[in-house]
């Protein structure tokens, strides 16, 4: 009775491990789950992340502000109605007393002027320069905002697929720790090995099915991740089913050209040296003489009923010029000048800086990118021979001339095989993106797997 309990229980185990698989195997790769490619991911990712919003609503505040306001007049009207009441007391020099209260006065003004300043110096030309440079700015900003988002989408989307095949190496190592343990509780039964072998083959079986749930867990984490960079549902999953493909050898030289020519950093960057230019021509503008040109029309009434002259008005046109010549301002605008030749100074260095770590950057990423493809070469061939030796090693288990400690080794030289192709090929893949997006060409150069 004993024994047809233990058989029993045994009989549960199994089914309970194989459900276990099969509900992973389900859930994960869903065969009905919708298919979307970094192609779509990345348009989503485009239309509807939060900070590609923001930095494009801050563009077209830049639209806005380029405009001809300062080559137009300003044209104002005005009007003002004021009332005073007033006790007053008079006395002349033959001693009389005249006393008036509550005396009202109404005033009302109204007008209309225009001011129209000619010439400042050119400093209204050099300002309308300057809001283009801004503009072209802005944009330069959204085209950045916009190459570091696709980096973000296709890495984290390149990550998910890389956690889906190290899920599937990992059921498969599952499955193998259960047909192990299957096949020593067997030999246990008919006294050909002992239990410790089948208690070790369930301590692997226990090890792996964790190994699993954390990989599954992986998984989900990393659609969330890319979910987020969509501005998606955070919950769904299952929509990713690609092949990581590396694009033809980028070559450092042509890589060196395309940055100096079309990296967004040192594009912005010379935009900065162009608008630090015409603050300095501003700041030079102040040093010249300014006309206005002045018009417009006044309107005025006062009315005094308890005086001997109870209304007074005014009304008519008005134009004429005004010249100012500056002659000394307390050293300010030479202070100004002076300031702004150092900070044009300032921009050309920065620009200079930021070319040589731009470089130097590029020169770094292309030796990782280098290496990364020789160990993609590597990996995959050890990933390779590694399975086949993982087949065969099962071969002889089952035949009994290998141990369970034996077989395991070659179990973990297989995940730690397949492990390291993944990484080898998803960051040669993330380096050769990353120098597409150094030398600017990330958009032009992109295509989807």
């Amino acid at each position: 009775m004993k024994k047809q309990n233990l058989r029993y229980m045994k009989w549960i185990g199994k089914m309970i491990v194989l459900l276990f698989i099969f509900n992973f195997q389900f859930s994960i790769f869903d065969c009905s789950a919708q298919r979307v490619s970094l192609d779509e991911c990345l348009e989503k990712a485009l239309e509807s992340n939060f900070s590609i919003k923001i930095i494009r609503n801050e563009a077209r505040m830049d639209k806005n502000n380029l405009n001809y306001s300062t080559f137009l007049p300003t044209l104002e009207g005005t009007a003002k109605q004021t009332q005073t009441r007033n006790d007053t007391k008079t006395e002349n020099s033959a001693g009389e007393v005249n006393k008036m209260s509550d005396v009202k006065t109404d005033n009302y003004t109204a007008g209309v002027a225009l001011n129209w300043r000619i010439f400042d110096g050119l400093e209204m030309f050099t300002t309308h320069e300057k809001q283009k440079e801004l503009l072209a700015m802005g944009e330069l900003a959204v085209q950045q905002a916009v190459e570091n988002l696709i980096l973000n989408v296709s890495a984290a989307y390149y990550n998910v697929l890389v956690q889906h095949h190290k899920l599937m190496a990992a059921r498969h190592s599952l499955e193998l720790s259960n047909e192990r343990y299957d096949e020593a509780r067997v030999r246990y039964k008919i006294g050909n090995r002992s239990g410790l072998e089948a208690q070790q083959a369930k301590i692997d079986l226990n090890t792996d099915s964790s190994t699993y749930v954390r990989q599954k867990e992986a998984l989900k984490s990393a659609y969330i991740t890319l979910n987020k960079l969509m501005n998606t549902d955070l919950q769904m999953v299952n929509y990713v089913q690609d092949t990581i493909l590396l694009g033809p050898q980028l070559v450092l030289g042509t890589l060196e050209q395309k940055t100096l020519a079309g990296n967004t950093t040192l594009l912005i960057a010379k935009k900065d040296q162009k608008i630090s230019a015409l603050d300095l021509k501003n700041a030079r503008a102040v040093l010249f003489p300014t006309l206005d040109f002045n018009s417009g029309y006044n309107y005025n009434k006062t009315d005094t009923p308890s005086s001997s002259t109870t209304l007074n008005r005014s009304n008519g046109f008005y134009w004429g010029f005004s010249l100012n010549v500056p002659i000394f301002s307390r050293l300010q605008n030479r202070t100004k000048i002076k300031n702004a030749k150092l900070e044009l100074e300032n921009t050309e260095l920065s620009y200079q800086e930021a070319e040589k770590e731009t470089l130097g950057d590029l020169a770094l990423m292309y030796n990782s990118y280098e290496n990364n493809l020789l160990m993609v070469n590597f990996e995959i061939e050890s990933a390779s021979v590694a399975e086949a030796n993982l087949d065969a090693a099962l071969e002889k288990y089952k035949i009994g001339s290998l141990s369970g400690i034996e077989f395991r080794e070659f179990q973990r030289s297989y995940i730690d095989a397949v492990d390291r192709k993944l990484s080898a090929i998803y960051q040669a893949k993330v380096s050769e993106l990353s120098l597409l997006l150094l030398s600017g060409d990330i958009r032009g150069s992109f295509v989807s797997e």
